[in-house]
C-alpha cells in the first residue's frame, strides 16, 4: 500500500447533487497543493455536474503534480461514470504526468 492509499480519505456524500458539488468544490480547494484521496463508498446518486467537477479536479491535481485517487467506489458511483463514458481511472492521477 502506498502513502496515498494510507491517507485519510475525504468521504463523498451519498447524493452528489448541485448543493453537494458546491460544498465539495470548496473542500477540494482547501486541499489543493496536497495529495488527496476521495472515498466514494457511500455515493448512491451522482449527476453530470459532479462528474464534471471530479474530472476538473483530476486535471488540476495533475497540473499541480499531486496525486488524486478514488477509494472504494460504490456501484452507483461506477454506473454513473460509465453512463457518460468515464471511469474511476479517468478521475485519478498518480502524480506528475
Amino acid at each position: 500500500m502506498n502513502e496515498v492509499d494510507q491517507m485519510h480519505a475525504l468521504p463523498l456524500p451519498e447524493t452528489m447533487d448541485r448543493k453537494a458539488v458546491l460544498a465539495l468544490q470548496r473542500t477540494l480547494l482547501d486541499q489543493r497543493g496536497a495529495d488527496a484521496v476521495l472515498d466514494a463508498s457511500q455515493v448512491q446518486r451522482m449527476g453530470g455536474l459532479a462528474i464534471e467537477m471530479l474530472i476538473s479536479a483530476r486535471k488540476q491535481w495533475q497540473m499541480d503534480g499531486k496525486a488524486l485517487s478514488i477509494r472504494d467506489a460504490s456501484d452507483p458511483f461506477v454506473t454513473a461514470l460509465e453512463a457518460v463514458g468515464a471511469s474511476v481511472e479517468l478521475l485519478q492521477t498518480g502524480g506528475p504526468a
